[in-house]
C-alpha cells in the first residue's frame, strides 16, 4: 500500500549517472523543497562516473568530491578536467571520524549550508556521518545496510584502520540511521529502489509534500542485488564536455 501514495519518493526515481535510481530521487526532493545555493558534497565516488552527484554537475551545481583513493582521483581529474577548478574540487583524503570535521573546516565556513551531502564510504559511512558537525546540509544521502532489516539496531564496530572486505559486514541497519539522524534534526524520507540509499531531510523542511511518516519500518526496502545489476549501463560511460 506505501506505494500507492504519489508522495512516496520511489515513483521518481532514475539513473543519469547514480549507481541506481538515486539521481531521479535527488530531482525530485529538491523539485518538492527547492533549490537553496546548488551546492553539495559527495564522499567516496570513487572514480565520479557513477556516484550521486555527477549529474547535478551538468546541471550547473558545483561542489566538493573527497575520495581516498590517489589512482581515482587521478581520473577524475583527467575525466573531468574541464569542471575541476572550476565548479568541481576534489580532495584526496582518508576520511574518518577524527578528522572529517577538521577537514572540513578547511574548506567550508563554520556550518555552512549547502544544498546535498551524500556519503558512502563502505565500512564506516554511518560514524562518520554521525560525526559531522561543521556543515549544515539540507538533504543527506547515506548508504545503509539492508541485511539488518527495517527494525533491528545495529551498527560495525569502528576501526579506523579497518577497510570494507567486500563482506555484507558494514555500516548501519536503517534503523540505527534514523534514530541517530533524528538526533541530527533530519528525519527519513525514503529509500531507493535497489535497497542501497536512505535519504534524509532536514526538519524545517519538511512539509506536506512529504509522506508524514519518517520510520524505517515504512521506508526500508530490502537489498536487490539483482535489480542493481539491471541499472548497470549498456556502453561505457565517457564524460564530455
Amino acid at each position: 500500500k506505501k506505494y500507492e501514495d504519489k508522495k512516496n519518493l520511489i515513483h521518481y526515481g532514475y539513473k543519469s549517472f547514480s549507481q541506481s535510481d538515486e539521481d531521479g530521487i535527488i530531482e525530485e526532493i529538491f523539485n518538492r523543497i527547492g533549490v537553496k545555493n546548488k551546492k553539495f558534497l559527495e564522499i567516496g565516488v570513487q572514480d565520479g562516473l557513477e556516484c550521486n552527484t555527477t549529474y547535478l554537475l551538468f546541471q550547473d551545481w558545483e561542489g566538493t568530491w573527497i575520495e581516498m583513493d590517489e589512482s581515482h582521483c587521478s581520473k577524475i581529474k583527467k575525466e573531468f578536467k574541464f569542471l575541476v577548478g572550476k565548479k568541481l574540487k576534489i580532495l584526496n583524503e582518508r576520511i574518518d571520524v577524527s578528522n572529517v570535521n577538521n577537514i572540513l573546516k578547511q574548506n567550508y565556513q563554520n556550518n555552512e549550508e549547502i544544498d546535498l551531502l551524500s556519503i558512502d564510504i563502505g565500512l564506516h559511512t554511518y560514524h562518520v556521518l554521525r560525526e559531522i558537525s561543521s556543515i549544515n546540509p539540507r538533504v543527506i544521502v547515506a548508504e545503509y545496510n539492508a541485511k539488518y532489516g527495517p527494525k533491528t539496531k545495529w551498527a560495525v564496530k569502528y576501526s579506523k584502520t579497518k577497510n570494507w572486505d567486500g563482506s555484507d559486514y558494514f555500516g548501519a541497519s536503517l534503523k540505527s540511521f534514523e534514530l541517530m539522524m533524528e538526533k541530527k534534526n533530519y528525519v527519513l524520507i525514503g529509500c531507493n529502489i535497489t535497497g542501497i540509499n536512505a535519504f534524509f531531510l532536514r526538519k524545517d523542511l519538511i512539509s506536506e509534500k512529504f509522506i508524514d511518516n519518517f520510520s524505517s519500518e515504512f521506508h526500508y526496502e530490502n537489498q536487490k542485488i539483482w535489480l542493481t545489476k539491471a541499472f548497470e549501463p549498456d556502453f561505457k560511460i565517457k564524460i564530455d564536455n
